[in-house]
């Protein structure tokens, strides 16, 4: 989770705090009281709590019960912002208190504010102010390269990727309504929205109201529209479109009227279109301040809903999910794909976006009916992208953990592949007709199927784990579809990149996931792991901010095991953790004693954990009455991939033993008592006071610790895992600005991007910074991605520079060394793309 400055948050508190809406009060005692409430809310973002004293000095010092919004928005534009000719840029001393500042306000506000002044101070004509918003200024302030550098995107979710500016004039100057029960995410600073004394519902509305008031207001100062907007909350309250009615007219005579009469203008980038609203109303006169003020608050709340806050996919995807970033007013505005789409990008930009299977297969129903995909690829010619776009269908994670069978969920995703497989071996898929333009002559032909590179299964992590998905995933990769036609034509196959070890509560559960993602999906040279933090943050501030983690004792026993037969792996060279092993055996014979009611060993175990690669929809698991291991013929078809450790094995007592574990753990709802028992939740304590009982049950609660050699021993593994995935040329995708939003990371140097490729290879030397125990022989392949920008505001520009400044700021590089060293990952990130890309214009 970012963590926020005290600034931030008073700066924050005054722009975006729902306490201040619709509370008429001067600057007296009664409205500094208020402030010092709505600064106690955002003690959440700075991660540590405050002094009544202590807030009451920062808005002494700061001036915030003096100030006016519109002069506070000048005021961190003056401190945060530059003016390089033809666009404002935030300035790079600031670039991180900026992007904190972007975490808790709508900073479009600000850049509004700019040129506001700047036409205003200045005496620029209002052409040449609206130029530079719509052709040259980055939605966010964020600096632009001078020298034409290409950049590659590889992890761009495309219902993540753009900007909330999109949103919210949806509402704020067309009036969309929305309508269905809405699940909203939680905001711990928005305590009378949060507490129900306002309706969250009633968010969209009143944008909608304010900002259609106010834009008509800018054309027929009707004072009586905005008198009395900011006194008190309003209920059955009707949208009129006064504001659009006057744009329409094209009359415009004043700086004011342009930007909002530009706003309107479908040619114009969405996000920047946004910004064109919000210098309009920021240019109003002073007449329009107490209803703007508030208007700029409920934006700003609004807005905030729709992005990030907190640590975990859980609250990821509730935000994720979150409807309303989505809103548009398709008579008006881009659909929210095309918006993605041209969204941060530029001639030396690439693309990859992953989106659902149904963009190709239409439906689960045969035939494959790729429409969508076909129309989003008509579009990208269009915008001239044609080549600089490709995409990876993810399967999502979705249903219940503990279920291990998935039978109905297999079932599914066994009936994708097979549209898949049939989309892949089309004829007619691979000479798909477009039309170029609107023109009836112009059309072209393209090869669908060449737009689909990759696999991968997004979602949160902790609900299906990627057992569910590898048999499926295998299969596809293969590309071994059956032939449709004496004219079917074969590409180059598919690569695998799957979501692995991004949350987690115990670090071995993460560590785990990835090798589990390598393993059951047999990872070839290319293929990527999306975000891996597991693999590199340090287990010991990992256990010192965790303090707890919770695990069912079944995953418990898994990482434990999986734990003990890395480190057989790791003793062969680093033979001091030798002592560890036998506390690990301990662990382990205690916890499968309770869970199978006796003690197994540690090998079968394992193998047994092996085995969960294999599909037992497909081998109809349920449905064998003995105990011996079932034995196929791999060439089959109905088992070919889907089944893999079955093909004329050798039937001894260890891999008898394996299968029955396998068979029972997938079929534990079955055994009630079993099943109970390995769902069990466990309290891990990271960090153990001395004298504490290592692992046990007190007290009526299962609890287990993790001792300070443990957590060298984890460093350890880490460093075996980077060094093997390295060696197969396996590819880790660094999604900083995500990392932070969703992880528990604070700041950009505690990155584990910094351990995986060092800017400085000597700290890859044995025994050094990177390489404790000698286990590295040198860095894994990365590439630095966006992920969502819409959720978590950032560029792929940005993205590089943040790396850039942290090796620089915080671990001493040399400027010249730590450019080299970026400019080297965002290379490898240009070479992944183009060695994945077919061209799929024909």
């Amino acid at each position: 989770m970012i963590k926020v400055s005290d600034e931030s948050i008073a700066y924050a508190s005054l722009l975006a705090s729902d306490r201040l809406l619709f509370n008429e009060v001067g600057i007296d005692k009664k409205k500094f009281l208020l402030q010092e409430k709505s600064i106690f809310d955002y003690q959440p973002y700075i991660l540590r709590m405050l002094r009544n004293e202590d807030i009451t000095a920062l808005i002494c010092s700061l001036n915030l019960d003096k100030i006016s919004l519109k002069k506070l928005l000048s005021l961190l534009a003056e401190k945060y912002l530059i003016w390089q000719g033809d666009r404002f840029e935030v300035k790079s001393n600031y670039l991180e208190e900026w992007l904190e500042l972007a975490s808790l306000i709508d900073i479009s506000w600000i850049i509004a504010k700019a040129y506001s002044d700047l036409a205003h101070d200045y005496d620029i004509s209002e052409q040449e102010i609206i130029t530079c918003i719509k052709n040259h200024q980055c939605p966010t302030a964020l600096q632009q390269s001078k020298v034409k550098k290409g950049f590659a995107d590889n992890h761009v979710h495309q219902g993540g990727h753009g900007h909330t500016g999109s949103s919210l004039l949806s509402f704020s100057l067309y009036g969309v309504e929305v309508n269905g029960k809405i699940k909203w995410p939680r905001r711990p600073e928005s305590t009378l929205f949060e507490s129900e004394r306002y309706k969250k519902s009633d968010l969209p509305k009143w944008s909608a109201f304010f900002g259609d008031n106010l834009a008509a207001f800018a054309f027929d100062n009707d004072y009586a529209r905005i008198n009395e907007l900011h006194i008190k909350p309003h209920i059955n309250i009707e949208f009129k479109g006064d504001a659009i009615s006057y744009i329409e007219r094209g009359e415009c005579a004043n700086f004011t009227q342009h930007c909002l009469s530009q706003s309107h203008c479908l040619l114009i980038p969405s996000a920047n279109r946004w910004l064109l609203f919000c210098t309009g109303l920021i240019s109003l006169n002073k007449e329009a301040d107490k209803a703007l003020d508030t208007y700029i608050r409920i934006i700003n709340i609004l807005r905030n809903y729709m992005i990030v806050m907190g640590v975990g996919l859980g609250q990821f995807v509730e935000s994720f999910r979150f409807p309303l970033r989505r809103q548009r007013s398709l008579a008006s505005q881009d659909i929210v794909g095309l918006d993605a789409f041209k969204s941060d990008i530029s001639k030396e930009t690439v693309r990859e976006f992953r989106v659902s299977p149904n963009i190709a297969i239409g439906s689960n129903s045969f035939p494959a009916d790729p429409k969508e995909l076909k129309a989003s690829l008509e579009a990208l010619f269009k915008e001239s992208l044609a080549e600089r776009v490709h995409f990876v269908l993810h399967f999502t994670r979705s249903g219940k953990r503990e279920d291990k069978r998935q039978s109905k969920f297999r079932a599914n995703i066994k009936n994708q592949v097979r549209l898949l497989q049939q989309f892949h071996g089309s004829v007619s898929f691979s000479d798909t007709e477009i039309k170029a333009f609107h023109i009836d002559d112009e059309s072209l032909k393209i090869d669908l199927r060449k737009a689909i590179r990759g696999y991968d299964v997004a979602g949160n992590e902790n609900e299906l784990p990627i057992e569910v998905f590898a048999p499926a995933l295998r299969v596809l990769r293969s590309a071994k579809h059956s032939s449709q036609s004496l004219f079917t034509t074969r590409h180059q196959r598919p690569f695998l990149t799957i979501h692995a070890g991004e949350d987690y509560s115990h670090l071995l559960s993460g560590l785990r996931a990835i090798d589990e993602a390598v393993y059951f999906c047999d990872y070839q040279s290319g293929d990527r792991i999306g975000h891996g933090l597991a693999l590199g943050v340090s287990p010991s501030s990992w256990a010192q901010r965790q303090q707890t983690a919770y695990v069912t004792i079944g995953e418990h026993l898994d990482n434990l095991v999986w734990c003990f037969q890395k480190s057989l792996e790791v003793i062969q060279k680093v033979p001091k953790f030798t002592g560890v092993l036998h506390l690990l055996q301990e662990k382990i014979n205690f916890w499968s004693g309770y869970l199978y009611e006796e003690e197994h060993s540690c090998r079968s175990l394992y193998e047994a954990w092996k085995l969960r690669r294999n599909c037992p929809y497909a081998l109809n698991l349920d449905e064998l009455s003995n105990d011996k291991p079932p034995v196929i013929d791999g060439k089959n078809p109905l088992y070919r991939d889907w089944i893999i450790d079955f093909d004329q094995i050798q039937c001894n007592a260890s891999s008898q033993k394996a299968f029955v574990l396998w068979q029972k753990y997938i079929l534990a709802e079955l055994d009630a008592p079993f099943f109970k028992r390995r769902e069990k939740s466990i309290i891990i304590h990271c960090n153990p006071k001395q004298n504490f009982e290592p692992f046990g049950y007190k007290h009526g609660t299962y609890f287990d610790s993790i001792s300070a050699a443990e957590l060298e021993l984890y460093e350890a593994i880490q460093d075996l895992q980077i060094e093997k995935y390295g060696s197969q040329e396996i590819i880790l995708e660094a999604c900083p600005t995500s990392n932070i939003y969703i992880g528990r990371f604070e700041y950009y140097h505690e990155h584990p991007i910094y351990r995986w490729n060092p800017p400085i290879e000597s700290w890859l030397n044995a025994g050094e910074r990177f390489n404790k125990f000698g286990l590295r022989r040198g860095a894994i392949s990365v590439c630095v991605n966006t992920d969502d920008s819409a959720l978590m505001p950032t560029s792929i520009q940005n993205e590089h520079r943040v790396l850039q400044r942290a090796a620089v700021e915080h671990f001493g590089v040399g400027a010249n060394k730590a450019e080299d060293w970026i400019g080297s990952i965002r290379q490898k990130g240009i070479e992944i793309f183009e060695s994945n890309h077919l061209h799929w214009v024909n």
